[in-house]
């Protein structure tokens, strides 16, 4: 075993913002039909191929594939060597929050990223030197950060003789590491010493009592890598306090409606709440719920809600599709009194909606039959004509996109809507 005195193995690439934002140009540029299938680590002096894949980056095809190969490492993008390329769940909620704008909440999962993959990452002396199954080697964080002094901080010096030992020239990964531990936001620079920052306090503490479960598998890891919110996950408990804090410093609760920015936050830890809960007892009396917030709550049903409509809007004519382009909406107001059955998690009083149709249809200028075919408001003539217009009009009298499991909105929340909301 390679010694976790001065023989730290690092692949001396970069885990730098401009790095993972090259990548994700790549990742677009996968998703297009020419490249499916296509094996992005293949041989540069065969493949034209790989010299046009790279020129979206304006890079050479060797260092394009280790770019890539580097998110990967990092648990930004998921292992293979075909495209397109595949976002871990982590991964995809970096570039969600990106793509949105919401672009602090997305340096803060970025920091997150880099500190999970560090934590979980050990090395050895195999031929690839390195794991992502801490238990076939050694976790170096864990050992630095239970080799801190009172000051929970090491000197440069130090660091560097606990990275590299006797190493000298070009073998010499001090640097490289002290790169990942800063970008990471664990640490920071200060007259010639590398400080802990204080971040993150609970899950470093799991860290540094980590003994990892010898009964996974390395697939196992790496979904645990993928997203660190799964069942087996050693660090569910502090990921899911770190989401929660995030959330709570983006005013995530006072932007609840507005889901189109804030849902890939919200929706990393819903989804694993949800996924545990009995369809027919996510009703926002259920004892289960005792301990969650109401955020969460209905979270947790809005994911449900486009999950079930397979993230379509259910606008006949309405074409509008995707995760962070749909919302559920309401048919009985959430800010009703519940009655009976109470509907402000009833599973059968959300509909998939874009946002348009979604502000349209909270409006009231439009509602359903109880047959859930669409009715329009004559009041939709006092709207200047749109696309919107054209396509909720055009699907007058049509039933509603149906949902995967087939099943339709309760007639009674249909009723209270088209009696309470609908302009007539």
């Amino acid at each position: 075993m390679a010694s976790i005195n001065g023989d730290w193995f690092h692949s001396r690439s970069s885990s730098n913002l401009e790095e993972l934002l090259a990548v994700r140009e790549l990742v677009i540029e996968s998703q297009k039909p020419d490249y499916s299938g296509w094996r992005w680590s293949g041989s540069r002096y065969t493949d034209p191929m790989q010299y046009r894949f790279a020129e979206i980056v304006g890079v050479q095809p060797s260092t394009m594939q280790t770019k890539i190969r580097t998110m990967i490492r990092y648990g930004f993008i998921k292992e293979g060597n075909l495209c397109p390329l595949i976002w871990t769940r982590m991964g995809s909620i970096w570039n969600d929050l990106y793509t949105i704008g919401n672009y602090i909440a997305a340096q803060q999962i970025y920091e997150l990223t880099l500190s999970i993959s560090l934590a979980i990452f050990a090395f050895n002396d195999s031929h690839a030197q390195y794991s992502t199954n801490p238990a076939q080697g050694d976790i170096p964080l864990k050992f630095l950060l239970n080799n801190l002094d009172n000051d929970n901080s090491i000197s440069l010096t130090e660091f560097s003789a606990l990275v590299d030992g006797t190493k000298e020239g070009v073998a010499r990964d001090a640097s490289y590491w002290k790169r990942d531990l800063i970008n990471s936001g664990l640490f920071n620079e200060l007259n010639d010493r590398l400080i802990y920052t204080s971040k993150y306090p609970n899950f470093v503490r799991e860290i540094k009592n980590f003994t990892p479960n010898t009964l996974l598998s390395d697939a196992d890891w790496e979904s645990i890598r993928d997203n660190p919110l799964i069942e087996i996950s050693p660090f569910k408990v502090s990921i899911k306090e770190i989401f929660e804090n995030i959330t709570q410093q983006q005013s995530i609760e006072e932007q609840i409606t507005d889901e189109i920015y804030t849902a890939p936050l919200v929706e990393a830890v819903s989804e694993e709440e949800e996924s545990q809960i009995p369809e027919l007892d996510i009703l926002s009396t259920d004892l289960r719920f005792a301990n969650s917030t109401r955020r969460m709550r209905n979270a947790a049903w809005a994911i449900r809600i486009k999950k079930k409509y397979n993230y379509i809007c259910a606008v006949p004519n309405c074409d509008v599709n995707g995760q962070i382009f749909v919302e559920a909406s309401h048919i009985k107001p959430d800010n009703v009194p519940d009655g009976a059955p109470p509907h402000r998690t009833h599973i059968l009083n959300g509909i998939c909606l874009c946002r348009h149709c979604h502000i349209a249809f909270d409006k009231g200028y439009f509602s359903l039959t109880d047959d859930h075919r669409i009715i329009t408001s004559p009041k939709f003539s006092e709207i200047v004509d749109q696309n919107l217009k054209t396509v909720i009009l055009s699907s007058n009298s049509i039933v509603i996109k149906s949902r995967i499991d087939s099943k339709m909105p309760l007639a009674e929340f249909i009723r209270y809507h088209r009696n309470f909301k609908f302009k007539n």
